[in-house]
């Protein structure tokens, strides 16, 4: 239980206790979850100025899969959710830009490796369009990138770090200007794997010690080829530096986290995670929770920790009374956290894809189904009626037993 100002009440946060007699306000029970603004504004309006609320432990524990600090991490992904709620009305045409720019990057690609000039303008109307809508809406383009669902793993990765990259110097305070200029980035980071033999490129096994020197020169080729394009240095920070590494073992020029740019340790995060969640030719991409388990044994050795942090928060941990959207476009409820799989909650659907109230279904999203579920991202509360069984249920799923 947790004394904290009525200001700071969340929409999910559970009230247990008031700073004033329960007679004295115009409240029925002794016990409510905060549904929307008007809960908040009711506090107010009976002169309540704090409140008691009851946050479940398990949700801290999520963090301690990381080894983290739960309790500061957890609250701060209670406060910076509401910026990644994704605008149901937006979904259609993010999955259209979506489509139409993996095939702009594909020609774009296409065009290094055949030799020819790369359409400049056509990475700039890419990397606006990602940066406007993430810039709106940080959450709409985020949650394309985690449907995977195209098959060419070179196209798709670069247009997924663009995303990634663009949404996380979103996430960091970074200026509209740097956030474009980091998705134009994103976009050509490994423009230099066009220039490597594609034998080395797309071999389907381990390559061997000369191979992997073949492999690293990649981010030169890259970075040479771009800077005579014309293309400015500044930009070309996360092309650069996305293999180096926070110990300085990393690659071309073995810097060392207070020599890399915070383009470089943006690039490293997100290249790192698309590419072991990404299927490829010889071998399964790992599940995000794994993902994410893995890469945080990473921070401080490989990546910066403070910018992983920022990372996972805006790939998704979401706290019970999130709402959120699926992949199926249903609207659910986050019912438990599940402390092994962070981001594969149990959730509690309520309304289909056509916008229909439907019977209440308890969904574990990280039961191995053949038709399984995830988490696109939270939507905002105050316009969706949420039935009050949802809040009965979620009191039950965490009744400790």
């Amino acid at each position: 239980m947790k004394k904290i100002s009525v200001n700071e009440l969340q929409i999910g946060d559970k009230v247990v206790k008031l700073d004033r007699n329960w007679l004295d306000t115009g409240f029925l029970t002794h016990k409510f979850y905060v549904k929307d603004k008007s809960v908040i504004e009711k506090l107010i309006s009976n002169d309540v100025e704090y409140v008691y609320v009851e946050r479940d432990e398990r949700e801290e524990a999520v963090v301690e899969v990381f080894n983290g600090r739960p309790d500061d991490f957890i609250e701060h992904r209670k406060e910076i959710i509401k910026d990644n709620y994704i605008n149901l009305d937006d979904i259609s045409s993010a999955k259209a830009l979506y489509s139409e720019s993996v095939k702009i990057v594909h020609n774009i690609l296409g065009d290094i490796r055949s030799g020819k000039m790369f359409n400049e303008q056509a990475v700039k109307s890419v990397a606006s369009n990602i940066a406007e809508i993430t810039l709106k809406n940080k959450g709409v383009m985020s949650s394309m990138a985690k449907l995977k669902y195209h098959d060419d793993y070179t196209f798709l990765h670069s247009m997924n770090v663009s995303i990634f990259a663009s949404s996380l110097a979103a996430h960091l305070g970074m200026s509209p200007k740097e956030v474009e200029r980091i998705a134009q980035a994103g976009l050509l980071h490994d423009a230099g794997k066009m220039l490597v033999p594609t034998g080395v490129l797309n071999k389907p096994g381990k390559l061997t010690d000369d191979e992997f020197k073949v492999m690293k020169n990649h981010v030169i080729l890259g970075y040479d080829y771009l800077v005579k394009q014309g293309l400015p240095k500044d930009m070309l920070n996360l092309a650069l530096q996305h293999h180096e590494r926070y110990d300085g073992s990393g690659y071309p020029q073995g810097l060392k986290d207070e020599q890399i740019s915070v383009e470089g340790k943006i690039g490293a995060v997100v290249d790192i995670y698309d590419a072991i969640t990404s299927n490829r030719c010889y071998h399964k991409g790992m599940e995000p929770p794994a993902a994410l388990k893995l890469m945080f044994k990473w921070t401080d050795s490989h990546i910066n920790k403070k910018v992983f942090e920022f990372f996972v928060m805006n790939v998704g941990i979401y706290p019970v009374g999130s709402l959120v959207l699926l992949d199926t476009n249903e609207l659910a409820v986050v019912g438990k956290m599940n402390t092994l799989r962070p981001t594969e909650p149990m959730v509690l659907t309520f309304m289909d894809k056509a916008g229909r109230n439907r019977p209440i279904q308890m969904v574990d999203l990280s039961k191995n189904v053949l038709h399984k579920k995830k988490i696109l991202g939270p939507v905002n509360p105050e316009n969706i009626n949420i039935p009050d069984e949802i809040y009965a249920f979620i009191d039950g799923m965490n009744e400790l037993k």
